[in-house]
Parts: structure tokens; C-alpha cells; sequence
């Protein structure tokens, strides 16, 4: 990935918008995982700001990473599952699945 520098003055950024995708998005992930891995990033976001203000920068920044990917892994997630789904005959499975129990 792009390594972005970041000098001890400013706040990192801390990937709220993504984090928030990343949820929405990972509630069609198999099992809602990637729901719970956005929810997990949400945190690691919102801990950003305090954890700079405190001082710990690195604290700061570890916690916006460890949000981004997070995030990239409940949207990826979501693209396995619709790769899956989609392309390689899953839908059929589920829609005979459906069909066995009538619903």
C-alpha cells in the first residue's frame, strides 16, 4: 500500500467515512463478519482523536491503521462473497436451499 507520512503535529487521519462503509456494507458478508469488522474499525477511528490529544502519536496512528484495515477486510469480504455468489454458481445452492424448505 501507499505509505503516508505523517509528522508528529498533525492528527492522522482516521478513517471514519471507511469504517462506516466498511459496516454498511459488511452487512451482506457471509455471517455479518464484515458488519462486525466495521463495527471493530468504527472504534479504532473514534480512538484516533483521543489518543493524539493524549500524546501517544503512535498510538494514534496504529489505531487509524489498524481501522483502514479493518475496513478493506469487511469490504473484501463483501467482494468474495458476491465473487461467490455470483460467478461461481453460489446463488444457485442458495436458491435450491430456499426451495427444499420453502421459504
Amino acid at each position: 500500500m501507499f505509505e503516508t507520512n505523517y509528522s508528529e503535529n498533525s492528527v492522522p487521519d482516521n478513517q471514519m467515512t471507511l469504517a462506516i462503509v466498511a459496516t454498511v456494507l459488511g452487512l451482506c458478508s457471509p455471517c455479518c463478519i464484515g458488519f462486525v469488522l466495521g463495527i471493530i474499525a468504527i472504534v479504532f477511528s473514534s480512538q484516533v482523536k483521543s489518543k493524539f490529544e493524549k500524546g501517544d502519536f503512535a498510538g494514534a496512528l496504529s489505531s487509524a491503521k489498524n481501522s483502514k484495515t479493518l475496513a478493506y477486510i469487511a469490504i473484501g469480504l463483501l467482494i468474495l462473497n458476491i465473487v461467490y455468489l455470483y460467478f461461481l454458481g453460489g446463488i444457485a445452492t442458495y436458491q435450491d436451499i430456499l426451495e427444499i424448505y420453502n421459504i
